[in-house]
């Protein structure tokens, strides 16, 4: 199915007047602001052009409600998290269908009428099907991998000296660009950490390599990183990072109950990595098979054609997900126009 892309208009943009969230109704709506106008306004224009069947959102009350307005079925896409809030709830009771990209088994409490129309479809990554790529790291030590998103972290330049700093371990650094100025600083203290014990690797246009080849990967605890690394199969020390409704966190504390990895709420010390990293290699990541099967990204896109399809809307016929496992179709930015389709 061909897809073309409407970027919709920021409506974040300064100044936001009155009480954005409507006496906690919604979660944003400010007053008098031209971006919001526009973006809604795109929305509706889409909907008579198109003849939309389904409108997905992964972030948005708002355009869930929108949607059901506009007597278009909405799909909510889940995010872990304290999700009981007025907003939350009011997007969840109106959406047609919620897709979870986690297990069934990973799930905690939520009220009957969302559980009777959620399908699970296990995670989502960009990887999904793909052979994993055999054999190690080819540099001597123990290959850690440092996986960033694009969602904003914690990670500074001390972290990394400190990271630096650990004897007989390399690391590289997946998500924010490489940088000759700033690559591998030698220590400013004189604490002894080693220039070129990490490698900058910036965006890459396919990490795979990298990580399936890691001893150890370290990242945030996000959907899509968390879907990655179950796809490579590696040992995983998740750094939940900070962002609304404790999503990060609640993700981490899923997968530790399930003994899939380690979690730690803060970047560690020189002295702190090596017992974590043994701890994380000792778990491995052989447990990600009872999560994840690659097939998350095929069980969505069937659960939204299907949908698509019934023109009215209704929980599609797709698998719980409990074997199979746990990302999400993303972007509150725009709206990708298909036949009949649209993913915001």
């Amino acid at each position: 199915m061909h897809a073309n892309q409407l970027r919709l208009a920021r409506d974040d943009d300064p100044p936001t007047l009155g009480d954005v969230t409507a006496a906690r109704s919604l979660h944003w709506v400010p007053l008098g602001h031209s971006g919001l106008r526009e973006r809604a306004t795109q929305i509706v224009r889409w909907a008579e052009e198109e003849r939309g069947t389904v409108l997905v959102s992964d972030v948005s009350v708002e355009v869930l409600l929108l949607a059901r307005l506009l007597s278009i079925p909405p799909v909510a896409v889940a995010l872990r998290g304290r999700r009981m809030d007025r907003a939350h709830a009011l997007g969840y009771d109106v959406a047609r269908a919620i897709i979870a990209p986690w297990p069934r088994l990973t799930h905690g409490q939520w009220p009957q009428p969302w559980l009777d129309k959620t399908v699970w479809v296990g995670p989502v990554s960009r990887f999904d099907g793909r052979a994993r790529v055999q054999g190690r790291c080819g540099q001597v030590g123990r290959c850690v991998v440092l996986m960033l998103g694009r969602g904003g972290d914690s990670m500074t330049e001390a972290v990394l000296r400190e990271a630096a700093a650990v004897a007989d371990t390399h690391w590289h650094l997946l998500g924010r660009p490489a940088d000759p100025a700033t690559d591998c600083p030698a220590d400013p203290d004189g604490n002894g950490a080693a220039p070129g014990l990490v490698e900058r690797l910036g965006w890459l246009a396919d990490p795979w390599p990298v990580l399936c080849r890691a001893d150890v990967v370290v990242a945030a605890a996000g959907d899509a990183a968390i879907a990655d690394v179950a796809a490579a199969g590696r040992p995983l020390i998740a750094v939940p990072q900070h962002r609304p409704f404790d999503e990060q966190q609640a993700q981490a504390a899923a997968l530790v109950r399930q003994w899939l990895c380690l979690s730690i709420p803060s970047w560690p010390d020189r002295q702190s990595w090596p017992r974590l990293l043994d701890r994380a290699e000792s778990l491995g990541g052989t447990g990600w098979s009872a999560y994840y099967d690659g097939r998350g990204s095929a069980r969505m896109a069937a659960a939204l054609l299907e949908m698509a399809e019934r023109g009215s809307g209704g929980k599609a016929g797709a698998s719980d997900g409990r074997n199979a496992g746990v990302s999400a179709v993303r972007g509150g930015g725009h709206v990708s126009v298909g036949p009949r389709l649209a993913v915001g």
